[in-house]
């Protein structure tokens, strides 16, 4: 059951993400580097959520998905005229979020398959 719980919020992240990814550029400049954090919590939160969702996918697996997620987004935002630009940082940060959120996940279930045995 908490499988499609998984499942659904992993969708309605990439969603969210593709929304809040290609709207309007603002004038607000937050902290240095606030927007990296936010790319690699972001894409690690979804990684996180595809790997739990679809359990038997290896992490590279989801790892590359995410990323190649980020990667996609990063072009529309080239292509598109919102004020919005592709940045090689933000797929790094992608990715490096993508990587940290599946291993998490994966240390979580296991450690989770321990303590219910």
């Amino acid at each position: 059951m908490m499988i499609w719980f998984f499942r659904l919020s992993a969708v309605l992240l990439a969603i969210a993400i593709l929304v809040f990814s290609l709207e309007p550029a603002t004038d607000f400049q937050g902290p240095l580097y606030a927007d990296k954090v936010q790319h690699f919590l972001a894409y690690g939160l979804l990684a996180f959520l595809i790997a739990l969702g679809w359990p038997k996918i290896r992490l590279v697996f989801v790892i590359l998905l995410a990323a190649l997620f980020g990667i996609g987004v990063e072009i529309a935002q080239g292509i598109t005229h919102f004020g919005r630009t592709a940045s090689l940082f933000d797929a790094v940060a992608n990715l490096i979020g993508a990587s940290f959120g599946a291993y998490f996940s994966r240390v979580l279930s296991k450690l989770s398959r321990r303590r219910s045995s």
